[in-house]
């Protein structure tokens, strides 16, 4: 059976997920916050566009982690829940298929629609996004920026290659690794992610 990405997101996309009074999201396992995000561009893109190339490489490194760290735990999290095993589970035949679902599962948060452009099972992911909405935000406020702003949608590609094809939860993250070779936020017309194999794991 086909990965029925419509249905995916239409099924998730159904009403506003659950929070209390201080913003607290409690679902998927993990704990999450709506917040302003206008403070972090800002000090985002003022830290790694005035610090020197090393201290710049470090913080983005931190950033990309941190992401990681969330969604990798977050995927774990949709893929072992009731509505994934009722839903998404019966379509899926395949590990690419499984990737194909984390896929359109991440497009129901609404921050870009990504796609899958090459996918190549155990070894490599190619994500692309035409609308994220972190690099056209970086590039409207400050400007043409010296290295892509993604890290979400960065990091997100790397978890689904580390859940799907690394050992089992929780110790596959860092399985694999993923760069931005194309970034909006530095004048390419979309942004994309390649996730290989980490060599150094």
């Amino acid at each position: 059976m086909a990965i029925d990405v419509k249905k995916i997101i239409s099924v998730y996309s159904i009403g506003e997920l659950p929070r209390d009074n201080k913003g607290i999201i409690g679902v998927f396992g993990i704990y999450a916050a709506y917040n302003y995000n206008e403070f972090y561009y800002r000090i985002v893109s003022k830290t790694l566009t005035q610090a020197s190339k090393e201290e710049a490489e470090k913080v983005e490194n931190q950033l990309y982690q941190a992401v990681l760290d969330c969604a990798y735990y977050t995927f774990h999290g949709a893929r072992t829940s009731m509505l994934w095993r009722e839903i998404v589970e019966p379509m899926v035949e395949t590990p690419e298929d499984e990737v194909h679902a984390l896929v359109a599962f991440t497009n129901v948060f609404g921050i870009g629609y990504l796609e899958v452009v090459e996918l190549v099972p155990g070894e490599k992911l190619v994500t692309r996004v035409y609308n994220a909405y972190d690099p056209g935000r970086y590039l409207e406020e400050y400007g043409p920026q010296p290295h892509g702003r993604c890290y979400m949608f960065r990091a997100c590609t790397a978890s689904y290659m580390d859940l799907v094809y690394g050992p089992p939860f929780p110790n596959g993250m860092g399985t694999f690794k993923c760069k931005e070779v194309k970034c909006r936020s530095m004048g390419d017309k979309y942004c994309e992610f390649v996730a290989t194999k980490n060599q150094d794991e």
